[in-house]
């Protein structure tokens, strides 16, 4: 699958439109549900997810290789969605509705109950707890990967993540 990846970057860089379209095919619907889970709000997620790809395609000269390009696209998702709050002038919505939206289907209502308290307590972190959160389970990087779409020391990453698991303990106890 690299290498693969790597001649459908070769080839968007060369000017081939249908290169790139391949890797957004294969991206869009991590990015969208990642910047969903941050944002919780359908239309911004498309935009956020959208406007990823574009900077993305203008900016393929920089991606660096030893990098996947999931984590790339991540960094910059990460930080269209960070930007997008910052810009609004709010925080992340704790609406019941939304919750329920971005809880997975589960066969147990009471599995479904426990996933919608969880994602709730989610919402009420700070935002770059969320988002390592999302990166880190919800997507399953590994902490260099997280680290990497969130621009940040991997070191800070555990932190992030440690903080984030009590701050849930608590408010989930």
């Amino acid at each position: 699958m690299q290498h693969e990846e790597a001649d459908l970057i070769a080839k968007a860089l060369a000017g081939d439109a249908d290169a790139y379209g391949e890797l957004v095919e294969r991206y869009k619907k991590a990015i969208y549900y990642h910047c969903f889970a941050m944002l919780r709000d359908e239309d911004a997620a498309e935009d956020i997810a959208q406007e990823t790809f574009i900077s993305a395609y203008y900016s393929l000269k920089q991606y660096k290789q030893q990098y996947k390009l999931s984590t790339w696209l991540f960094r910059i998702s990460t930080n269209k969605c960070l930007n997008y709050l910052k810009r609004q002038g709010r925080t992340l919505p704790s609406d019941e509705k939304l919750i329920a939206a971005i809880a997975s289907n589960q066969p147990s209502p009471d599995a479904e109950a426990l996933n919608t308290e969880l994602r709730g307590a989610v919402l009420a972190l700070k935002p770059k707890y969320q988002a390592a959160i999302s990166l880190y389970y919800w997507q399953g990087l590994d902490y260099a990967a997280v680290a990497a779409a969130m621009d940040a020391p991997v070191n800070s990453v555990r932190v992030w993540l440690k903080r984030a698991k009590e701050a849930l303990r608590k408010e989930l106890a």
